[in-house]
């Protein structure tokens, strides 16, 4: 059952984002994108999904089963509150995607990493 969107919450959201990235398919994340909680670094929302449904498949291309995800903060990292959201393989030791997010009291900031 899918919830109207002026319901999502930020940890709906991310949640949502984790699964996406975990499986694969941008398309579980497309209807939370569209919150307008939901900000990115691309110019606009359909920009951010085109890049990051291109993201996931190359991920999905260059990556060895079991997937793992992890939320982690980079002591190189010098925006305050920015998370990592990695997607780790089973065999490299960097991550295969990472998204940049920012929560604030009212926002989602999301950034994809392009390396």
């Amino acid at each position: 059952m899918d919830l109207p969107m002026e319901v999502y919450t930020k940890e709906i959201i991310l949640n949502k984002l984790i699964e996406s990235c975990l499986s694969f398919d941008a398309k579980l994340f497309k209807p939370y994108l569209q919150s307008e909680i939901v900000i990115t670094d691309a110019p606009d929302k359909k920009k951010f999904y085109w890049f990051f449904k291109k993201m996931l498949i190359t991920a999905k291309s260059n990556s060895v089963d079991p997937m793992s995800f992890k939320i982690e903060t980079p002591n190189w990292e010098d925006e305050e509150n920015m998370k990592h959201y990695n997607l780790y393989d089973s065999v490299h030791k960097h991550s295969r995607l990472c998204i940049r997010v920012k929560e604030t009291e009212n926002q989602v900031y999301l950034d994809t990493m392009p390396f």
